[in-house]
């Protein structure tokens, strides 16, 4: 059970933006505003050390992250949530924090400071979700009962994979394999997947055939039918990008026991009252 993280959510730095920036989008006559975006785009490259790069597609994400922080940031106040006591507690102590540090005199602590106090509020937000609709044991053992009925029987795969960015290295790649050289050392040398060149293109995980038939059938496709030691002949193609896939091991998927999976069961069932919650209110809201 996979679901989306509220952490980008919760813990990313959100700037304030200045009046005279240009207005994005509202919700529900708030406005967000551009340099909000430009200072997240700044943020994520440099965290990424220039991976991640701008584009609209990364704009568009950053965005939606903030349409849901203001829409978790309004529920919030809507119910009061932010003249709590212990609302109140947490503010105080991050004050006299600030003070004690010298933080307070900085000169971006103002929009520091809008930030923490628009993050601790979506957060409460979420405390409060959670505390109304509590996880019961009962709803994560009919969790883990699904999880075991949707995978039995079935199995879960250790793959190769050399990923690259043309067709004549991609012949290349395959005409080495049937040669016979190692897909370990093949994939050492094509592949552009820096990460993946250190195992010798082998994942260190087995995947389950039936999530590669859900989410990946491209990929799905290609490798359930191939034998131990054998690989795709002919690359998967996709948007420009050629992957060649080799069977390092193939087994009866084994799901963990109960007590193993309890505590990432509980976080999933809890992300999805989250979720439910939050499309709930994109449902009533008013953006523009």
């Amino acid at each position: 059970m996979k679901r989306t993280s509220l952490a980008l959510l919760l813990t990313t730095a959100l700037a304030a933006a200045p009046l005279a920036a240009q207005t994005v989008v509202t919700v529900n006559n708030t406005r967000i505003d551009s340099s909000a975006i430009d200072q997240q785009v700044k943020i994520i490259n440099e965290q990424s050390n220039g991976q991640v790069t701008d584009s609209p597609e990364l704009r568009e994400n950053i965005a939606r992250r903030l349409v849901t922080r203001e829409l978790m940031i309004q529920e919030s106040r809507r119910l009061r949530l932010n003249e709590s006591p212990e609302f109140k507690q947490i503010i105080e102590r991050a004050r006299t924090d600030a003070r004690t540090s010298g933080e307070d005199r900085k000169p971006t602590f103002r929009q520091d400071w809008e930030t923490f106090e628009g993050n601790v509020t979506a957060q409460a937000l979420v405390a409060h979700i959670l505390r109304s609709n509590p996880v019961t044991e009962a709803q994560v053992q009919q969790a883990y009962q699904e999880i075991t009925n949707r995978y039995r029987g079935t199995q879960e795969v250790k793959l190769g994979e050399i990923i690259l960015n043309n067709r004549d290295n991609a012949q290349k790649a395959v005409a080495d394999l049937r040669r016979g050289r190692r897909f370990t050392d093949v994939a050492r040398q094509y592949t552009i997947d820096t990460p993946s060149r250190a195992n010798g293109g082998i994942s260190p995980t087995f995947t389950p055939l039936k999530d590669l038939e859900e989410g990946a059938p491209m990929v799905y496709n290609a490798v359930k039918s191939l034998g131990q030691g054998k690989f795709t002949e002919t690359p998967v193609e996709s948007n420009g990008i050629f992957a060649i896939f080799y069977m390092e091991a193939k087994r009866p998927v084994r799901v963990p026991p109960f007590a193993q999976l309890k505590p990432q069961i509980q976080q999933d069932l809890q992300n999805l009252l989250i979720e439910q919650e939050i499309a709930r209110l994109y449902q009533q809201a008013t953006i523009r």
